[in-house]
């Protein structure tokens, strides 16, 4: 997957701020355990946005999802199901939900 994704405000890349994304993919692991559904994919956090606490992340399959952080540091009580996420099979889904939510956003 080389193509290029447009992160359109609020969505912006994390390499713009390495403390941000190391804080970030800290909570993403603290979050993700054994029974989430991307736990055997080891996320990495590549994006977020302003206007909440999702983030997206790309996986070690080369997909992308969005996830829903819960930020208490810990393995939520339910932990097949939180943090919530979104898998994307393709950039362009990825680009499509990053384009929605922008235009919700302005």
């Amino acid at each position: 997957m080389n193509e290029e994704i447009n992160w359109r405000e609020p969505w912006w890349h994390l390499s713009e701020n390495a403390k941000v994304k190391a804080g970030i993919q800290k909570e993403l692991e603290s979050e993700i355990g054994p029974k989430h559904p991307l736990w055997k994919l080891k996320p990495v956090a590549t994006a977020k946005t302003d206007a909440n606490d999702d983030v997206i992340v790309q996986l070690n399959d080369g997909r992308f999802a969005c996830v829903h952080l819960v930020w208490h540091g810990k393995i939520d009580q339910y932990p097949d199901k939180f943090p919530s996420s979104i898998i994307f099979d393709t950039v362009k889904s990825l680009q499509t939900y990053i384009n929605e939510e922008a235009d919700e956003y302005t």
